[in-house]
C-alpha cells in the first residue's frame, strides 16, 4: 500500500477509511506526506520505521512522546499501539514504512542462517523473532540512505510493489545490522552484568529521547536524571559513559544543529532562531555555532546562498 498523502481517518472519509483499514496491518505500507497540522491514530502498528524532515513529527507511545526530526529516525516493534501528530509553523515531511507481518522474521532467519543451511533448506529457512531498540537513532550511513532512496522513488511515482518489497528487504538487513551494532555497544559498557547494561542503556535512552523531543524547553540535569529514574550523580556519570559527552553538551549540540538548519532554511532572525531552539540569548547561539561549525550565523546563510546560486540553471 503506497500513500503519497498523510491518511485522514475522520468520520467524513468513511469510504477511504474502510479501504485503508482493510489493508492496514496486513501488507507493507509506505506513507509520505507534508503537513502543518496532522493527527493519526492511536492504532496498532506492525514493525515500523519513521523519519521526518523540516521539523518534528511526534510519536505518542504509551506515556512517552518522541520527536522525530531531521537528526534521527525511530523504529517501533510489531504490535505497538501509538499515534502521531504534527503541529508546525512550516510544512514537515513525514515518511513511514510499516512492514507486513512476518517479513522481518523471514529476513532475520535468512541473515542468521549459515550458507550450508541456506543451500540445504532452500526457501524453508526457519523464521527468527527479532526486536529492535525503541529509541530515537541518529541518522547514519547504513539505514538513512536507503530511507531517502525509497522516499525518492515514492515521490517519483514508482508504483511497483514488487520493487518496494525488494527494497524493504534490503532496508531490514541494514536495520538488523544496526541493531546488532547497538547490542555490541551495550555489551561493551563497563558494567558487571548484561542485564544491568541493557537497563542502563534503556534509561539513558529515555533521557536522550527527551532531549531530542523537548530541546526547545528549559532542561537541566535534575530533570533529565528524573526522566531516566536515576540520581543526578549517577545519571551524569552514566550518560557521559554511554554518549562520550555530558548531558549539557549533548543538549547544546542538538540545539545548535537545529539552529543551523533554521538559519539555512528560513528567514528567521538570529534572535528568533535562538528563542525557538532554547538558547536564552542571541550571543549564546552565535558562540555555539562558531564552536560547532567554525562559521558565524551570517556566514552560514552566505554559504548556503552561494550553494543555491551555483545550483541554479544557467
Amino acid at each position: 500500500m503506497l500513500l503519497r498523502t498523510l491518511p485522514n481517518l475522520t468520520a467524513g472519509w468513511r469510504d477511504y477509511q474502510c479501504e485503508f483499514l482493510a489493508r492496514w496491518g496486513r501488507e507493507n505500507c509506505l506513507i509520505y506526506g507534508q503537513a502543518l497540522q496532522a493527527e493519526f491514530g492511536p492504532c496498532v502498528h506492525t514493525l515500523s520505521i519513521r523519519a521526518a524532515w523540516g521539523g518534528s513529527e511526534y510519536c505518542h507511545v504509551g506515556v512517552r512522546t518522541l520527536g522525530v526530526d531531521d537528526d534521527n529516525f525511530l523504529i517501533l516493534n510489531h504490535g505497538r499501539v501509538y499515534s502521531t501528530s504534527i503541529h508546525a509553523q512550516q510544512p514537515v515531511e513525514s515518511f513511514a514504512i510499516c512492514f507486513r507481518p512476518g517479513l522481518a522474521e523471514s529476513v532475520y532467519g535468512a541473515v542468521t542462517a549459515s550458507l550450508s543451511d541456506a543451500l540445504a533448506n532452500g526457501d524453508a529457512l526457519q523464521d527468527q523473532p527479532v526486536d529492535f531498540v525503541e529509541h530515537l537513532q541518529a541518522h547514519e550511513h547504513a539505514i538513512s540512505p536507503v530511507l531517502r532512496f525509497i522516499k525518492a522513488h515514492l515521490l517519483q511515482g514508482v508504483a511497483d510493489e514488487a520493487w518496494y518489497e525488494e527494497q524493504l528487504q534490503f532496508l531490514l538487513e541494514r536495520m538488523i545490522e544496526h541493531r546488532d551494532r547497538t547490542i555490541r555497544r551495550i555489551q561493551g559498557l563497563a558494567f558487571i552484568r548484561g542485564a544491568t547494561r541493557r537497563e542502563i542503556y534503556r534509561r539513558i535512552g529515555y533521557a536522550t529521547d527527551y532531549v531530542h523531543t523537548c530541546y526547545m524547553q528549559p532542561i537541566d540535569l535534575p530533570m533529565l536524571a528524573s526522566v531516566a529514574c536515576l540520581s543526578k550523580y549517577y545519571f551524569l556519570r552514566l550518560f557521559t559513559q554511554v554518549h562520550g559527552i555530558t548531558p549539557l553538551a549533548y543538549l547544546q549540540r542538538k540545539r545548535t544543529a537545529v539552529a543551523v538548519r533554521l538559519l539555512r532554511t528560513t528567514r528567521l532572525t538570529m534572535s528568533e532562531v535562538a528563542a525557538r531552539v532554547g538558547f536564552a540569548e542571541r550571543s549564546t547561539l552565535l558562540r555555539r555555532i562558531r564552536r560547532g561549525t567554525g562559521l558565524s550565523a551570517i556566514e552560514v546563510r552566505r554559504y548556503v546562498a552561494a550553494e543555491d546560486s551555483q545550483r541554479q540553471p544557467p
